[in-house]
C-alpha cells in the first residue's frame, strides 16, 4: 500500500510535520516497463505554504514504501550537483579512489 503522508525532518532529525501525499502527482515512472524499478518525484505544497519535493521508489520494495522529503533548498542543491554529473557512477568511484590515494577512508 502506498503512503499517503511522509515526515518532514529538520536538520537535527526532528519531525517538523507530515506532507500530505494523497493528491501528489508523481513523475518519472510513466514510460517504464512493468517490474522495472524507477525513482518518482512529486512537488507537494505543505500547509506551511512551502513546496517540498517527495521522492519514492516504484514499485516499492517493502510494505514500508519509503518516501524521502526535501526542502526547496535541499532539492536545488541536489539538482545542481546531479546536473554536473556529480552522482554518475564513474565520478563517485573516482572521488573514492582519490580519497584512498590521499590516505583517507572511502565511505561504506
Amino acid at each position: 500500500m502506498r503512503r499517503t503522508t511522509a515526515p518532514i525532518y529538520s536538520k537535527s532529525g526532528d519531525v517538523l510535520g507530515h506532507l500530505d501525499l494523497s493528491n501528489a502527482h508523481w513523475q518519472g515512472g510513466e514510460d517504464v516497463e512493468a517490474g522495472v524499478e524507477v525513482v518518482e518525484v512529486a512537488f507537494v505544497r505543505h500547509t506551511d505554504g512551502v513546496i517540498y519535493t517527495a521522492v519514492r521508489r516504484t514499485p516499492p520494495r517493502t510494505d514500508e514504501d519509503l518516501v524521502i522529503t526535501y526542502t526547496p533548498t535541499e532539492w536545488e542543491l541536489f539538482a545542481a550537483r546531479a546536473s554536473t554529473g556529480y552522482f554518475d557512477p564513474e565520478a563517485v568511484l573516482e572521488r573514492r579512489r582519490s580519497r584512498e590515494e590521499r590516505g583517507g577512508s572511502a565511505p561504506g
